[in-house]
């Protein structure tokens, strides 16, 4: 199979902001949606649709277009939607090659599809604990309660917890620009229960940023 000449975006994909999540969290970045998701979350209020389809050089080029100047070695999150249904070499390599300075790469994915191609970091956040195929990466993130994620559930499904990834953080949902506090003290007491884990919070969402 060749690889995509054109890749999906979803509406308004590129922008510059404040990672809120995980180990990177408060690193500015410039995010990359990309559109359609095959994983099809029921209670997913995100807007994965595709608005237009772009080279890999054009995509690096809007990419660069938000990178302020004077940043030095920024980075650039793939997210979705589900990045991992697209063979995404031609648009790492873009990425590596046509922004005026170096870039990091970071990606977000389900874990539901394997991702083999190299990035410099790899944060996996399944929805469905039992259907977890990618193992292994820089970061897991469990977000309690999303798309009824039971914590419970993940441990049950993947019981060697610590095999595999580098960081594993757990974070309360956020309603309405808070914290969840039921949903917070579903993750202090599995932190209690599992003292290799992180708590993680949704703190874009807290300040307002995209």
């Amino acid at each position: 199979m060749k690889p995509p000449t054109h890749y999906p975006l979803a509406p308004d994909p590129v922008w510059w902001t404040l990672q809120g999540e995980g180990h990177l969290r408060g690193f500015q970045m410039a995010f990359l949606r990309l559109g359609g998701c095959s994983v099809g979350c029921p209670e997913c209020d995100t807007d994965y649709g595709v608005s237009s389809k772009e080279t890999p050089q054009r995509i690096a080029e809007m990419v660069d277009e938000v990178i302020p100047d004077g940043c030095v070695d920024p980075w650039v999150w793939i997210t979705g939607g589900e990045p991992a249904d697209y063979d995404l070499r031609p648009l790492l390599a873009a990425l590596r090659r046509y922004p005026k300075q170096r870039v990091s790469v970071a990606l977000a994915t389900s874990g539901h599809k394997r991702f083999i191609p190299p990035v410099d970091w790899l944060s996996v956040s399944p929805h469905k604990p039992g259907e977890l195929i990618q193992k292994y990466g820089n970061e897991v993130k469990l977000v309690e309660g999303l798309h009824g994620l039971d914590l419970g559930e993940y441990i049950e499904a993947h019981p060697d917890e610590t095999t595999g990834f580098m960081y594993r953080y757990v974070q309360p949902m956020t309603v309405d620009g808070a914290e969840d506090p039921a949903s917070l003290d579903r993750c202090l007491a599995f932190l209690a229960a599992h003292p290799s884990w992180a708590l993680s919070r949704q703190d874009h969402i807290v300040w307002g940023v995209r």
